[in-house]
């Protein structure tokens, strides 16, 4: 009999690059019967032999979300579910109480919880949040079977936190087949930054204006492109952001909507390098970020905040640049680099992609996904 895996999530849209690019693709294409289920979108479809069933209802209270993800997944009857966030594991564990007591739970965790939530309040609300939710945080990742982290950082503290129950490092690296590498334009007459991904205020995209306005205003012979592909996170920030490139003369910005996972790769093709300079906060200085590596599959250097986990994965020297966010003539500096050595910005390009078609991969990292759930069931 064909076993059955829930995937759950009360906060990433059902088309999340983790939970339906990667874990929901391997996990169906080895056989599994897969369904994701959602709180965040209205939702009712299948692709690719995966089912994905949704809800967003502003109207509910928490308690009353976390019943109706229930009562979904007591519906479809799964034999392991993996949460990907803390509630999530609300419900699952109701499940597994109440209907399944085989089933097996399995914690995600890619983000800095409960500080991505904490954090975002002010005053005594701040350190209350941050108190009740580690407590909360402690308790539920104590009633799962297995805990997954992305990264090693991330790891330190699960260990201390649930010390019993069985980890492992599943990477964010990129899905290989889903980006094609292509080489930096050669000539000097055109020069094309990026920045991709969620856009905020925080993530640096400010600097990442004011440096590409500058370095072309010190290379008026050339034609400067900024291409900004993502979606912003605030309205309020969006607008003020608007407002700021008007006043931009010196570079072409292009503006690029939020793209399906599988064609990220067809907006980097005409790039020459991509920049992330996200503020040093306790939350960006120690996580490993994602578009890093999708940069590195795609052949692009990049120039990046400079931050511990990033010089703890890689040898920067070899594809890119860590600089001080915060330093304007650094950064410029750094891009002076690439723009005036078209031999060091192909090297960079070709490791880059070497790196990830080595071992910087998901289909590598799948095989451990796999590997755990066989073990689980």
């Amino acid at each position: 009999m064909t076993k059955k895996i829930a995937l759950l999530t009360v906060g990433h849209p059902p088309f999340d690059e983790r939970i339906y690019w990667k874990f929901g693709s391997s996990i169906s294409s080895n056989g599994y019967d897969t369904m994701i289920f959602c709180s965040t979108e209205n939702i009712n479809t299948q692709k690719d032999n995966i089912s994905i069933t949704g809800f967003k209802d502003d109207s509910l209270k928490r308690k009353a979300k976390l019943n109706k993800l229930f009562f979904l997944i007591d519906e479809f009857k799964p034999d392991l579910i993996i949460c990907f966030e803390a509630s999530a594991i609300i419900p699952a564990y109701k499940y597994k109480k109440s209907t399944n007591n085989k089933c097996k739970i399995v914690s995600d965790i890619t983000e800095w919880y409960p500080e991505n939530v904490a954090f975002k309040k002010k005053g005594l609300n701040r350190y209350l949040s941050y108190i009740i939710l580690f407590a909360a945080n402690f308790l539920l990742v104590n009633r799962c079977d297995f805990i997954i982290v992305g990264e090693k950082l991330k790891l330190r503290r699960y260990k201390l936190l649930a010390p019993f129950t069985s980890k492992a490092i599943i990477g964010y690296y990129p899905v290989l087949k889903f980006f094609k590498y292509s080489m930096p334009p050669k000539g000097q007459t055109a020069f094309t930054l990026c920045y991709a991904g969620l856009i905020n205020f925080e993530r640096g995209i400010l600097m990442v204006v004011e440096a590409a306005d500058k370095f072309a205003k010190l290379h008026k012979e050339i034609k400067m492109k900024l291409k900004i592909f993502g979606k912003f996170q605030y309205a309020e920030e969006e607008n003020k952001f608007n407002l700021l490139l008007k006043e931009r003369k010196d570079i072409n910005i292009e503006r690029i909507d939020w793209t399906s996972y599988d064609n990220i790769s067809d907006n980097l093709s005409d790039v020459h390098l991509c920049l992330d300079l996200r503020k040093r906060n306790f939350i960006y200085n120690n996580s490993l970020p994602i578009k890093i590596f999708e940069y590195m599959a795609c052949g692009k250097p990049f120039i990046y905040s400079a931050i511990k986990p990033i010089k703890k994965e890689l040898n920067v020297n070899d594809f890119g640049v860590l600089v001080n966010p915060d330093n304007l003539e650094e950064i410029i500096k750094a891009i002076e680099k690439y723009y005036s050595d078209y031999e060091l910005l192909i090297k960079h390009s070709q490791n880059s992609r070497k790196e990830i078609e080595c071992c910087k991969n998901w289909e590598t990292e799948s095989r451990k996904l796999i590997n755990i759930i066989r073990n689980l069931i």
